[in-house]
């Protein structure tokens, strides 16, 4: 994370893409951004905005440059725009901040995300899963989830109750846009014979390995908090790696007869076998 932040800090200017950072930091770019944010507190966009507008802070007190060019050094296309950034960061606008005897320090809030506990650590067998893609809004999988559900059940022995469910999330909110974002339901079970090529169902496996297992308690609009405290807060006290695959979420009870707050989940990350830091060739 320190390699990330001096990549941003050399040129403050640039807009870096998610799949440049995530290089430098030797991640996936699905695992990056949680990661940096439980390091740092601050999202990757945030911390370049931060540091671009207390450099404008330094530039207004030291010197008699006009604010519009402080403004556009800062990346801002209008002295409107940096004026409502510099005020919700600073308090108080630029030409107030300027004439300060005591001017105000930022108000960014930076900070790092705790480990979650306690996190399991378990070896789980491979699972074949039949599943169905959405892609969309993570508020709309319920759809996806009675599609599946009824193609499943006739396909099922009468009276069958259904298999465990899982879902398979390879993508991240904070880098793919809500129209984009790719989820699996997926029911662990081996695919009917019959169903074999049936559009738009898939069969495929959850990988036998190592997880990282951390339990959620509560409504699914709030997973991330869990996946955060996980994969940005635990991982990196650790000297695991995070495979580059998607996060799996086992539900372990149905929001069709339980309370939210009642909701348990699962967030399974699989551990890579190698250590977090690599120092030498012989590591």
């Amino acid at each position: 994370m320190l390699r990330v932040q001096q990549h941003v800090e050399s040129d403050l200017a640039t807009t870096f893409s998610p799949e440049d950072l995530a290089r430098v930091a030797h991640l996936s770019l699905h695992h990056f951004h949680r990661v940096f944010r439980g390091v740092t507190g601050e999202t990757v966009s945030g911390y370049a905005r931060r540091l671009r507008l207390e450099r404008a802070a330094r530039q207004l007190l030291g010197g008699e440059r006009p604010i519009v060019d402080v403004a556009l050094d800062a990346g801002y296309g209008s002295h409107e725009a940096f004026t409502r950034a510099f005020t919700r960061a600073f308090g108080v606008a630029p030409n107030t901040f300027r004439v300060e005897t005591q001017p105000p320090r930022s108000r960014f809030e930076c900070e790092p995300i705790e480990p979650i506990e306690p996190i399991a650590i378990r070896d789980e067998a491979e699972r074949r899963v039949v599943s169905m893609r959405h892609v969309g809004p993570y508020e709309e999988v319920s759809r996806t989830w009675e599609r599946l559900a009824a193609w499943l059940v006739e396909r099922a022995p009468a009276g069958a109750a259904l298999p465990p469910m899982f879902g398979l999330v390879p993508d991240d909110p904070q880098i793919t846009e809500p129209a984009r974002l790719r989820y699996d339901a997926c029911f662990a079970c081996e695919p009917p014979a019959e169903a074999l090529g049936d559009a738009p169902i898939t069969f495929t496996t959850i990988p036998a390995g190592r997880y990282a297992v951390a339990l959620h308690r509560g409504p699914y609009d709030r997973l991330a908090d869990t996946y955060l405290g996980l994969i940005g807060g635990w991982f990196p006290t650790t000297d695991h790696a995070m495979a580059a695959e998607p996060v799996v979420e086992r539900y372990l009870n149905s929001p069709h007869d339980t309370p939210p707050d009642a909701l348990e989940t699962e967030i399974w990350v699989r551990i890579e076998e190698r250590g977090w830091l690599v120092t030498g060739p012989d590591q």
